[in-house]
């Protein structure tokens, strides 16, 4: 028996492959957690799309279905069918620089402006 404290998702991906059903299992129940919070997030920020980057992304459709299965059964019927969700295609070190990078050209960063007095923001 195997110390759980050493089972990585890995792991777990190559059990699902195998055919192990308690392997599936928890890809469902992590998948339909995410998905309920998506849900949630969709809410409240109206987003074009979702882009889910990192290690769990590279577990393909034992994760992405239960994530898009929840999230449509939480959604609002406004937003149901209208917000794609996928895994990114960048490495997740490029994929973490650069999301943080676009805040600074969203119009929700602060800007400078000059003034008489020197840099304010606003």
């Amino acid at each position: 028996m195997a110390d759980i404290d050493l089972i990585s998702s890995k792991d777990v991906f190559e059990a699902a492959e195998k055919g192990d059903l308690v392997a599936k299992q928890i890809f469902d129940y992590t998948g339909h957690l995410l998905g309920q919070k998506l849900a949630d997030y969709v809410h409240f920020s109206s987003p074009e799309a979702i882009i889910l980057f990192g290690g769990l992304t590279k577990s393909g459709h034992w994760i992405m279905d239960p994530i898009r299965e929840a999230m449509e059964e939480n959604l609002m019927p406004i937003w149901k069918g209208k917000i794609p969700v996928s895994g990114s295609i960048l490495k997740d070190s490029d994929a973490a620089i650069l999301g943080a990078s676009s805040l600074v050209f969203s119009s929700s960063a602060p800007s400078f402006t000059k003034t008489n007095a020197g840099s304010e923001i606003t």
